[in-house]
């Protein structure tokens, strides 16, 4: 008799399992055949080759088998024979009872069993592996810098697809709304690969009504086998105006809370209709998965944070950089708007390089992080004016105001010493008269006349020489003359209507800053690059204060401050002169010249090109890219930018 319990050995199996037999297998192929059947398997026809048949327990191999053959298409039978050969695991001797034979199809499907189980246990260890790769990349995805709705969609995409669901939601808790209004659910994403639906952001009353609502507030999980049947004493409940305005069916579901590193909820992950590939329907989620997606969402909560983090550096950063232009603006009125014009005709013109067909330019690659450095770097290259005297950044003319106000009392008091003079004369006449005292009285008046006429024609040219224009020699020589015009004061010293100061102001060659005056406005380039260096730029904006201590470089290395020469001088820097110098003369806001038109200063930038001065190619895509017209819009864009 067979033990009682060996056919119901394999009721626990994953599967039914099978006989293997051929068709003329003999005595004890049949007695086995008869007793698998009696208890409950399957019997099939032996092949001899083929598709991988892993449910077959046992294998009653032919006369004379391929042992190799059958190994490979039933990988997990016992192989017997009633011949010895090698590979084939038992031996059966034609004469075995049915007692032996009961005893044998136990001990296969013993051995068939714990083949499943190994398998089964492979298979699990292989799927947790997967996910566990998953994790790690989802990880490292996370990591990488991206702006904040792909960090979003990342987010969402990575957790359906470990998951193993259809469609998924996001919602981000905004609790910085107006003093006294609640906390709203900002809805900021939504997926799904079985409808079709254009997705808008909406917000809705953070409330236990709802499902995200529940655990954002709760921070349980929700792990919902079927939203239809949510039980009707439950706080929250599904919406189901989707399903029935789309004819969509949402089964299953799990809500996870995001938590960040101070273990505060951020935010809640949905995920709707798991799909099982053995299952025509959305199954449950369960614990395993759910355990999954909580340390998905934990890590998308960091991640959400951290770049919100540096989302908030960035509006620092830009409200510092406001802050600083305006400053400089409200000290130099006469400048207001040249930081911003040059800061979007730089990055306009960096990013016309790539485009413009010019090899040099062409493996030209930038990036956003690299255009924001640029960005910031023009709008600050005139920072260091901050430590300029005002005075001398507000100079329009040779002389200040005050010191022309002096000349203008030293011309007049000279008058009317001059006028007091010719009183005590005619005086002096009077108390000794003369024949001739009609004639020396009218030389004396037309001496005067012609005295006073010349001082005021010394103070006309002084005036004249005063502006910001360029000066004939003769000029010079004029100048000179006035130095050493004296007459004696009342305490009996010598002085004049000009001092050597003057002098030196008013023979300026072009402009109106003496070499001392014009050296302290160029070190307005060291103070910017000094000031911004000390600053603690991210990596992606270390090049800042370089870009922008540079501007004033020249490629024959005439520039300052350092006397840079060609590609010694950074692109970026080299781009900011062209637009910097641009700007500055075709401006409309300075008070001590006029403004020229566009072709004419494209033209003083051609003839610095042709001295070495500015690079030409960098001019050329200025130029052909329609670059040099965006100063016209006064730099707008970049004021509502900020």
């Amino acid at each position: 008799m067979y033990p009682a319990n060996w056919a119901l050995s394999v009721t626990d199996l994953f599967s039914t399992p099978s006989i293997a037999c051929p068709a003329d297998g003999g005595v004890v192929a049949a007695a086995l055949g008869r007793l698998a059947e009696a208890a409950g398997w399957y019997r099939l026809p032996l092949a001899q080759a083929g598709a991988v048949d892993a449910s077959a327990a046992l294998v009653v191999a032919p006369a004379d088998p391929d042992v190799t053959a059958l190994r490979q298409t039933y990988p997990y039978g016992l192989i017997v024979s009633a011949s010895s050969r090698d590979g084939v695991d038992l031996v059966v001797p034609s004469q075995a009872d049915d007692a032996a034979l009961a005893h044998l199809l136990e001990h296969a499907a013993t051995h068939w069993r714990r083949q499943q189980r190994i398998m089964s246990l492979h298979r699990e260890v292989g799927a947790r592996r997967d996910r566990m790769r998953q994790l790690s990349e989802i990880a490292l995805s996370l990591s990488t810098r991206m702006e904040f709705q792909e960090l979003l969609e990342t987010i969402l995409r990575e957790a359906r697809l470990l998951a193993g669901c259809e469609a998924g939601s996001l919602y981000l808790i905004d609790d910085e709304g107006p003093q006294g209004e609640p906390a709203e659910l900002v809805f900021k994403l939504a997926q799904n690969d079985a409808v079709d639906v254009p997705f808008v952001e909406g917000r809705l009353p953070l409330t236990p009504a709802s499902l995200a609502g529940y655990v954002a507030l709760s921070g349980e999980t929700l792990d919902i086998p079927d939203v239809y049947e949510i039980p009707a004493d439950a706080p929250y409940s599904f919406n189901r105006s989707f399903d029935e305005d789309m004819g969509y069916r949402t089964r299953s579901m799990l809500v996870i809370p995001m938590r960040d590193h101070r273990d505060r909820i951020v935010g809640v992950l949905q995920f709707i209709n798991r799909l099982d590939p053995t299952e025509d329907a959305p199954v449950p989620f369960g614990e395993e998965i759910g355990e999954l997606l909580r340390a998905v969402a934990s890590q998308a909560a960091v991640s959400i944070q951290k770049n919100t983090l540096i989302r908030d550096v960035h509006r620092l950063f830009e409200g510092f950089v406001q802050a600083s232009v305006k400053t400089i603006e409200q000290r130099d009125p006469s400048t207001s708007g040249h930081s911003f014009r040059v800061a979007e005709t730089t990055v306009a013109l960096l990013e016309a390089l790539p485009r413009s067909g010019m090899s040099r330019f062409g493996e030209l690659a930038l990036s956003p992080e690299h255009l924001r450095e640029v960005r910031y770097a023009a709008l600050l290259h005139d920072f260091g004016k901050i430590g300029v005297r005002e005075n001398i950044l507000l100079k329009a003319n040779k002389l200040t105001d005050d010191r022309l106000e002096i000349i203008h009392y030293r011309v007049e008091l000279q008058k009317e010493r001059l006028r007091r003079r010719a009183v005590e004369r005619q005086l002096e006449l009077l108390h000794h008269p003369r024949e001739d005292y009609d004639v020396v009285r009218r030389r004396l008046q037309r001496d005067l006349e012609v005295e006073l006429g010349l001082l005021d024609q010394y103070y006309e040219f002084i005036s004249l020489a005063n502006r910001p224009t360029p000066l004939d020699e003769g000029d010079f020589a004029h100048l000179r003359e006035l130095r050493d015009y004296a007459f004696l004061e009342l305490d009996g010293t010598r002085d004049g209507l000009i001092t050597d100061s003057d002098l030196a102001a008013l023979s300026v060659r072009r402009g109106s800053l003496t070499p001392e005056e014009r050296r302290e406005i160029e070190s307005h380039v060291t103070h910017t690059r000094d000031f911004l260096a000390v600053l603690p730029w991210p990596p992606e904006l270390a090049r800042v204060p370089e870009i922008a201590g540079a501007h004033h470089e020249k490629l024959d290395g005439s520039g300052y401050p350092d006397g840079l020469v060609g590609e010694q001088i950074p692109l970026a820097s080299r781009v900011m002169t062209v637009c910097d110098i641009f700007d500055a003369l075709t401006a409309m806001d300075r008070p001590y010249k006029s403004s020229m038109s566009v072709d004419t200063a494209l033209d003083v930038l051609a003839d610095e090109a042709r001295r070495g001065l500015v690079d030409g190619d960098i001019l050329q895509v200025f130029i052909d890219s329609g670059t040099c017209h965006l100063t016209q819009a006064g730099g707008a864009r970049l004021r509502q930018a900020g």
